[in-house]
């Protein structure tokens, strides 16, 4: 068995943004959002804090950003503090998140939910959601249903018991309780591989904060990321649910 995951290998590089489209994605997401200093929103799975950091800085809104890996959390909090963002952080897992029924007006979510018991995790955010206030959450959408060998390949690299087709994201959130869906943005991995970078103002240097001590051994994990988004680009969308309670 690998001595480290691909959330590790996220962990221990400190990549900020991991998610496709960076956070020049969430910042042109957060343009429609309509939201104040009295907002209380969550960053769920919040990683090295990139997006709460933004959103109290720009917005002065009430953040709580949650994870599970205490690395992350670490290196979320380090990023707080130098930033001078008051945010309060939880450590906690989004399947069983550790906080009151209706407490948030607006859910983050990054490229997250698809990593975790789908069900329980999406049941959460309705749980936390008070009534009228929206779900984002950008996930890995399969364009066709994966063939066992493709979800194999899948479970090995990122733990994945499952990459849902948009159909069954939007009966997901409807059992859960969201009447309302929505794919608010949507691209292709073939799309964005072949994307060219251009420079404009809301592009965003690479977000790294590495850990002092890294064993190469992990980044074997990045190599075998990155030759199966290749292998399977064509099959590969992420796509932004806005999901209202």
């Amino acid at each position: 068995m690998d001595k480290y995951n691909y959330h590790d290998f996220l962990a221990i590089c400190g990549i900020g943004g991991a998610h496709p489209g960076g956070l020049a994605l969430t910042k042109e997401l957060l343009k429609e959002l309509k939201f104040d200093q009295n907002s209380r929103i969550l960053d769920a799975g919040c990683g090295t804090g990139q997006t709460s950091a933004y959103l109290a800085k720009k917005y002065g809104c009430e953040i709580t950003a949650l994870d599970r890996h205490p690395i992350m959390l670490q290196k979320a909090k380090k990023r707080f503090s130098n930033e001078n963002a008051t945010i309060h952080v939880v450590c906690g897992d989004v399947e069983d998140i550790p906080l009151a029924d209706e407490s948030f007006d607006l859910i983050l979510v990054e490229s997250v939910t698809v990593f975790t018991n789908i069900r329980k995790t999406i049941a959460e955010f309705a749980r936390l959601l008070r009534i009228g206030g929206a779900l984002f959450d950008l996930e890995m959408t399969a364009a066709t249903p994966f063939s066992e060998k493709m979800m194999r390949a899948f479970q090995e690299v990122y733990g994945i018991a499952h990459v849902p087709t948009e159909n069954e994201w939007r009966k997901l959130f409807k059992q859960a309780g969201f009447p309302s869906i929505e794919v608010v943005h949507e691209n292709t991995v073939a799309n964005i591989l072949d994307e060219q970078p251009v420079q404009t103002d809301t592009n965003e240097l690479p977000d790294f904060d590495l850990s002092d001590s890294i064993d190469p051994s992990i980044y074997r994990i990045w190599d075998d990321h990155q030759q199966l988004t290749e292998k399977y680009a064509d099959m590969m969308e992420y796509k932004v649910y806005r999901a209202m309670k």
